[in-house]
């Protein structure tokens, strides 16, 4: 069967390059079951031409005049398919993206046919209002084996369960890599199953041991001469191909890729048009444009947003041909290559090292084949001892482990609950516990063995003022309502208010109090650390009590975000504390929406200092001093530009509205055309003041 066969138009064909494509039989099958009125769950290895089906399916709600929400786990994913389904506007349908913002109102899915989102902010809506669900015809959960990562995993879990439990007639289209368990998750979701172990691009296995390739087919490569990785890397570009190396640190990756980058022929992986120009003096950006014309770079969580889509975008060009990543990229955005190596299969975790899951395995694994580029991947395990060997060969004798469920943890069931009782979806612990055993938890256990836990959450939410209790009859109280709205941890919101009723408000203390939240993940202190983070705590007065053990990483992300509103240099703060921009990215993102909250309960608890908090919220996000604040509410003027207007003598709107042309275009980085908009700005918010 070809798309074609399908009733599709031309225009949808874009998708594919106008190609008109043979349906692969686990493709056919998916449809046909999909078309039959079923939820079906599709667990084929990565490449296979999932995405296909999902598109059918989405077209075909939107034809129908339903809508669809597209799920996936990270924002970057969530960027690739908008940009994929963009496509489909030839044919009239509204396509949107929403990854952010978990405040919104669920409104917004009215505006479009569907609407691609993070787990994350498809489950703030069920928060927001449950009755948005009942729009809802279509789910598309891609990579729907991450359900069993626990920090991922509960947010797609909850949302699967709460829009079975309150739009039953949803379909759920889950799209996943190899699942070993889908029987199970098919009773759950009550969907048909396709499996298959078919891919475009076939995967030859094999493990490097003693410096010689050993295949499964029993084919053995030997090398010799340099570093057998170097020289596996050289073989496997020489062919026309890229190879991606999986290793267990960010340091290992930098040290692995300055390594090869220094021992490669030259010649072979590098280009003159392998080109990057350093933004800034930034240690990461150096190091980038050392390797990247060498045809070698690294990836991970540590670069900045920017230098990792840079990263990426050199590697889908072709212009890195070895990349060195941690295994976070491998469940993020799609970047296959030829060859595929997994250099370290242990990790060092909980003060332990451990051999890593055989669904991280097989999920690096997945991403060795280029369709459309290879006749063949080649997935390689590198041993280094006999034990490591016999590990390896386990890894590629066993499936991945079954998917289970997360959401029994104490801080979850805290959380939902609240998100429970303040929808009032469920008025008392009967109803809680019916829609518990909708969940992937409920199926996989006897939710009887959770009921102290469910009565302990219920009892924290009442003893700290989120939720009244009458007769067994639970209500949410106005902060109840507030903490679920903003979608954040009751014991966040305790947290927070705490510090509201403690006092005047100030940088260092409003900092420890939005990194003390659960939302925020402490930095790690290191011994260097520790003078600091003991001088800032007394300088401070700062109490420390009841902020647990990792006290010390908390405190150590405050005085990263008081030096970032303070206006250091991403360069000093990289210097100082140890760490890479994407650190301080991740932490400001997450200090953003907890300060806005802050703002929020402010209106509560203490209404006078919620200008304190709303400028607060503005310094986080751009890193700036309080007397600039206001100018970064000039569209394109950042943190630098606002610094630079500031200190020529432009210190207010008023003054950048009267501002001549000629004044503003004497500043550095001010073109004619950013000088005109940034004068006009400020005038439309003077005016837009004044009326």
């Amino acid at each position: 069967m070809k798309l074609s066969d399908l009733g599709l138009p031309s225009e949808f064909l874009g998708i594919f390059d106008g190609r008109d494509l043979v349906l692969y039989p686990h493709q056919e099958e998916a449809i046909k079951k999909y078309l039959g009125g079923n939820s079906v769950i599709v667990s084929v290895p990565t490449a296979s031409g999932k995405s296909l089906i999902a598109y059918f399916a989405i077209y075909n709600e939107f034809i129908n005049r339903r809508k669809s929400l597209y799920i996936v786990p990270l924002r970057a994913l969530a960027s690739e398919k908008f940009e994929e389904l963009k496509s489909l506007r030839k044919l009239g349908m509204r396509v949107g993206i929403s990854i952010g913002d978990y405040d919104e109102s669920p409104d917004f899915i009215k505006k479009y046919d569907v609407v691609v989102c993070t787990s994350e902010k498809a489950d703030s809506l069920f928060h927001h209002d449950p009755s948005a669900m009942l729009d809802i015809s279509l789910v598309v959960a891609d990579e729907l084996h991450l359900i069993g990562d626990e920090g991922r995993g509960p947010r797609l879990e909850t949302f699967l369960s709460a829009i079975r439990f309150i739009n039953p007639d949803a379909t759920i289209l889950g799209l996943s890599a190899t699942i070993s368990n889908i029987q199970e998750m098919g009773e759950w979701l009550s969907s048909e199953t396709v499996v298959s172990d078919f891919r475009p691009v076939p995967l030859r296995k094999g493990i490097i041991h003693g410096r010689k390739i050993e295949y499964l087919d029993g084919e053995t490569m030997e090398f010799r001469g340099k570093d057998e990785i170097v020289k596996i890397c050289e073989y496997f570009i020489s062919q026309g191909g890229q190879v991606l190396i999986f290793v267990n640190s960010r340091k290992r990756a930098e040290d692995t890729a300055r390594k090869i980058s220094l021992s490669i022929d030259r010649e072979l992986a590098g280009s003159p048009e392998n080109v990057y120009t350093p933004v800034d003096s930034d240690r990461y950006e150096n190091l980038l444009g050392d390797l990247i014309p060498r045809g070698v770079c690294f990836h991970h969580a540590g670069l900045s947003s920017e230098q990792r889509g840079t990263v990426e975008s050199f590697f889908r060009d072709g212009k890195i041909k070895v990349l060195v990543a941690t295994p976070t990229l491998a469940a993020g955005i799609n970047l296959p290559a030829r060859a595929v190596i997994i250099r370290d299969i242990t990790r060092f975790s909980d003060g332990m090292v451990g051999y890593i899951s055989a669904t991280e395995v097989h999920q690096m694994l997945g991403r060795a084949g280029r369709p459309k580029y290879d006749n063949s991947g080649y997935g390689l395990i590198y041993a280094a001892t006999e034990n490591s060997l016999d590990h390896a060969l386990e890894y590629f004798a066993s499936s991945p482990e079954p998917v289970q469920s997360s959401l029994g943890r104490e801080s979850l069931i805290r959380f939902n609950e609240m998100a429970l009782i303040s929808t009032g979806l469920c008025v008392n612990m009967e109803g809680i516990e019916r829609f518990y055993s909708t969940t992937l938890l409920g199926h996989q256990n006897d939710l009887s063995s959770f009921s102290k836990e469910f009565r302990k959450s219920i009892d924290f939410l009442i003893n700290n003022g989120f939720v009244t209790e009458d007769s067994g009859q639970y209500s949410a109280t106005r902060l109840g309502k507030a903490v679920s709205d903003l979608y954040i941890d009751p014991l966040s919101a305790l947290i927070l208010k705490r510090y509201l009723e403690s006092g005047e408000p100030d940088d260092p203390g409003s900092l420890v109090a939005i990194s003390s939240t659960p939302e925020v993940t402490p930095m790690i202190a290191r011994n260097d650390d520790f003078s600091e983070i003991d001088y800032f705590i007394t300088s401070n007065s700062i109490d420390i009590s009841g902020m647990g053990q990792d006290y010390e990483g908390r405190i150590k992300t405050a005085m990263v975000l008081l030096d970032w509103i303070n206006e250091a240099s991403m360069e000093r703060i990289e210097e100082k504390y140890g760490i890479g921009p994407g650190d301080v990215q991740a932490r400001v993102s997450s200090a953003q929406w907890i300060s806005y909250c802050l703002s929020r309960l402010a209106s509560l608890f203490a209404p006078q200092r919620r200008r304190y908090f709303e400028i607060l919220n503005v310094r986080i996000s751009e890193g700036i001093r309080e007397e600039i604040w206001e100018i970064t509410t000039i569209p394109n003027i950042g943190r630098v530009r606002a610094r630079r207007l500031y200190n020529a003598g432009f210190r207010t709107l008023e003054q950048i509205a009267g501002a001549s042309l000629q004044d503003i275009k004497a500043i550095v980085g001010f073109s004619d055309r950013l000088a005109t908009d940034t004068i006009s700005h400020a005038k439309n918010i003077v005016e837009r003041r004044r009326r």
